[in-house]
């Protein structure tokens, strides 16, 4: 029996149980088209969940806030992160990759109230993308966040898991002179740091409520420390002509370098909104709104490696033992040791300005808008040094351990006697979108069908990555060792509660102000020039291998129907788009000549979607929806660039002539209601997916800047690949228990792969949400518990797949009103200090461990 078949069967015993748990009885009733849960006190805001979503007719799940700072985590992406379907990536410990339904973070969209806000990546490693940096906004600047999981015609296209909607407060909608301001102090046992952060909110209106202007204003300052132990991919022994009286399997794998990464990173973030709102009549009405927010990412990474070398074999291998295939622990008698320090200067700045007008008449309603956004993000400063020594090591490596013995002490500075290699590097990145929009609505007399929606739309989008660099003379090098540059030992709480041992937990650091003021102060050299050639202190040579612009000309129009009648409600709407796509960068034509390119191309899509809804009993509403969406590629994927990794001989690139993903989609839900805050809700979705876009690495020719000489690279690019599907369900379930105590849970259900057998990236199975409370007026807490199986994530370097594993966090918020005005509180996030674990197809070949620690804030917020 197919998959399909049993989703069907599945669905139709689901909707005969709730139909014979109710009684039969019809409503009819005005609907609004959300599903809201309601995070200003927990008791009250369940009763208006449930009753918003017994009348919805579309999918949709909301998160909304009345007061500054209620949600319950430190960024949307964690409150997102409660909602049933709703995955989130924590590799650095906050969220900041949301997935829908099991669909990759780039195939959702994030808009601000209905529009499009640039956004740009503070990692050097993350290349433009189609997601969302979600540790750039705060709760406190939203009023709520809507979770479009089934399409509308009305909506901008774009994703194939979900649309998220991002609204802003509105200064008419809140009471005359509302103020409303917090402060608390975050605190992370890892970094044992603390910095205090604030937030501040004021509203507005006239006596005549036809005027009003709103403002907010936050600061946040978070010290984050992670500690890993990564590798980078597992050669054959044979490859690395490891002698086979030593190990005999010449297929044997084994890590081709075991290091020990101290990560810091101050994250600050500076914020603003204004709203303007005049509504001098019932029939007309004016929003401006803007945005504006700076955040600054500076961090500082030192990787301590036991590696057997760039371009170098193993035979130095003395003993091996082999398990499954892998060897998990052997002796060499001789190896490379490298310690990698790297400062970076990392900002994000993102601004998005959008005025609205709209008019109501007789049975019509109109509206236009015209917008803008931008954001400059990126690496802006780069400093790089590698320092290096021989000696014996041996290791052991499994499932979550991993550990390292030198010959030669780590914590001595005079085991790294010198630096092979340094660099400064430039890459900044820029994203931005204009947009204009019309939009009209006429009330209809025909039978069921009672609304007529139609729109146009036109964006202009482009992005584009920056990239210089200049290598350190090697004369300005020789003689330097870590000697020269001895920073102190490691943390004492470095590794904490991860499997090491003290080769890897204590080790001798660079002190950062020496290393940047060295390679500021140092001559830089061009690479690709055979002899290299000088540039001078502060001068970059262009890098095109990484330099790149993808602009896009999108043109939209829909017609959506809205109708209703005795009992059921919903929506059926097409949404025509028409992209002209171009994009340029350079192409390496070898002895480190470059050479520019262009390509452009155009296609159209045809997107229609429905909704439907009906109260089959007195308790229970059944939905059901289809729709065919699109979602294009990366940007950095459609870009023309490539990008080399010299340390490992790997790469990626590009592929302009990537096509978008198009997807077929089916949703059926049930929910019965249990009085006024109870629910039990099911959702089957299953996802006809046509074209994954899908990574794959081959061998080719490219120029080494760090030898000079054109090497083999194992570069990875995407492709379009065969289609595949999703499915999976979604159950909810809500309930007081006694007294001021209930309950919140879900669980998800997504179960996709391609045609091809490869993994959906970011899809974990199982999913599971426990959320219980207690709030009586005064005192309220929570504990929330998520949990989510292991998942593909990626092809890493050298064409190794990537799985991370389950990963679970605890949190807990605490509430106590002591005024009317004034409430104390406090939170606690991670607190099990859960590991973040990946590994190379096989759980007993760790590629990356890190713990983040646990986050502490305590503080007060007062409102009037």
């Amino acid at each position: 029996m197919s998959k399909r078949s049993t989703s069907l069967i599945g669905a139709a015993v689901t909707l005969a149980l709730f139909q014979q748990a109710a009684v039969a009885q019809t409503q009819t009733t005005d609907r609004n088209e959300v599903e809201e849960v309601v995070v200003t006190g927990i008791r009250g805001s369940l009763r208006e969940s449930v009753e918003t979503k017994r009348e919805a007719s579309a999918i949709v799940d909301v998160i909304s806030s009345e007061d500054m700072g209620k949600f319950p985590d430190k960024n949307a992406a964690e409150s997102l992160s409660h909602v049933p379907g709703v995955n989130i990536d924590r590799q650095f410990g906050q969220g900041e990759r949301v997935s829908i339904r099991g669909t990759d973070p780039a195939l959702n969209r994030t808009l601000l109230n209905g529009q499009t806000v640039a956004s740009a990546d503070w990692f050097i490693l993350d290349s433009p993308g189609r997601t969302f940096n979600y540790t750039l906004l705060a709760p406190e600047i939203v009023s709520s966040l809507e979770v479009y999981k089934s399409p509308e015609a009305r909506i901008d296209e774009g994703s194939i898991g979900g649309t998220v909607i991002l609204n802003t407060h509105r200064p008419l909608d809140l009471p005359e002179s509302t103020l409303r301001t917090s402060l608390d102090y975050a605190y992370n046992d890892r970094a044992k740091e603390g910095k205090p952060n604030y937030s501040a909110l004021y509203s507005w209106k006239n006596d005549a409520d036809t005027f009003g202007v709103i403002v907010t204003a936050l600061r946040s300052e978070e010290e984050l420390e992670r500690h890993g132990i990564e590798t980078f991919s597992y050669p054959t022994a044979s490859g690395a002509k490891m002698p086979t009286s030593v190990v005999p399997d010449g297929s044997a794998v084994f890590p081709n370098a075991i290091n020990s990464a101290l990560f810091k990173q101050d994250r600050t973030r500076t914020s603003g909104t204004i709203g303007l709102q005049l509504k001098p009549s019932d029939s007309f009405e004016l929003n401006l709104n803007g945005l504006y927010v700076k955040a600054e990412y500076d961090n500082y990474n030192q990787s301590r490696y036991a590696f057997f070398g760039h371009n170098l074999s193993a035979p130095n291998v003395t003993r091996a033992t082999v398990r499954d295939g892998l060897i998990t622990s052997a002796d060499f008698s001789n190896g490379l040791t490298l310690l990698d320090a790297i400062s970076r200067r990392s900002e994000v700045e993102t601004y998005a300005v959008d005025l609205k007008a709209d008019w109501r008449g007789d049975g019509w309603s109109a509206s236009g808008t015209i917008g803008t956004t931008e954001a400059d993000g990126g690496t802006q400063q780069q400093y790089f040094l590698e320092y290096e020594g021989l000696g014996g090591f041996s290791y052991d490596i499994g499932k979550e351990r991993a550990s390292v013995t030198f010959a030669n002490d780590p914590a001595n500075p005079a085991s790294m006697p010198g630096i092979g290699f340094g660099q400064s590097r430039q890459q900044p990145t820029h994203d931005e979108e204009q947009y204009v929009q019309a939009d009209f609505t006429r009330d209809l007399g025909w039978g069921p069908i009672n609304q007529l929606l139609v729109g146009v739309k036109y964006r202009e989008h482009k992005t584009d990555q920056d990239s210089r660099l200049g290598n350190i003379a090697g004369s300005a090098l020789a003689g330097q060792g870590l000697d020269d540059f001895a920073g102190g030992l490691t943390p004492g709480n470095m590794l904490d509660g991860a499997d090491a041992n003290s080769g890897l937990e204590r080790w001798m650091t660079v002190d950062r102000g020496a290393l940047e003021n060295f390679v500021a102060g140092a001559p830089l050299v061009n690479p690709f020039t055979t002899p290299v050639t000088p540039l001078g202190v502060g001068v970059f040579t262009p890098f095109p291998n990484a330099m790149f612009n993808v602009e896009e000309e999108i043109t939209s129009a829909y017609t959506q129907f809205n109708f209703t009648g005795a009992g059921f409600r919903g929506n059926l709407g097409l949404r025509y788009v028409m992209t002209d796509q171009s994009s340029s960068g350079f192409t390496g034509v070898g002895g480190g000549v470059f050479v520019p390119n262009s390509f452009s191309r155009d296609y159209n899509d045809w997107l229609p979607s429905f909704n439907f809804a009906m109260d089959v009993a007195d308790d229970v509403v059944v939905r059901l929806s289809a729709s065919r969406t699109m979602a294009r590629a990366n940007f950095a994927d459609l870009a023309s660039f490539l990008e080399l990794d010299n340390t490992t001989n790997s790469g990626r690139g590009g592929n302009p002539n990537l096509d978008p993903y198009r997807a077929s989609n089916f949703d059926l839900s049930a929910e019965w209601y249990l009085g006024n805050e109870g629910l039990l809700a099911v959702t089957l979705f299953y996802k006809d997916v046509r074209s994954f876009i899908v990574g794959q690495s081959s061998p080719e020719q490219q120029f080494d800047t760090n030898s000079g000489l054109t090497e083999t690279f194992d570069v990875t690019r995407p492709r379009n690949g065969a289609g595949g599907e999703i499915q999976g369900s979604e159950l909810t379930f809500q309930t007081s228990l006694w007294g001021d105590f209930g309950l919140q849970a879900n669980y998800t259900y997504a179960d996709g792969s391609t045609d091809e057998g490869l993994q959906i990236p970011f899809s974990s199975k199982h999913t599971i949400n426990l959320t219980p409370y207690y709030d009586n007026g005064t005192i309220n807490a929570r504990l929330t518990y998520g949990w989510r199986s292991k998942y593909f994530r990626e092809i890493g370097r050298n064409g190794v797949a990537v799985t991370t594993d389950e990963y679970a966090q605890l949190d807990a918020a605490f509430g106590w009103r002591l005024t009317e005005n004034i409430e104390l509180t406090a939170q606690i996030l991670n607190m099990l200090d859960e590991t973040h674990y990946e590994y190379a197809g096989e759980e007993s070949r760790l590629l990356n461990l890190y713990k983040n620690g646990r986050r502490y804030f305590a503080g007060v917020r007062f409102s009037l």
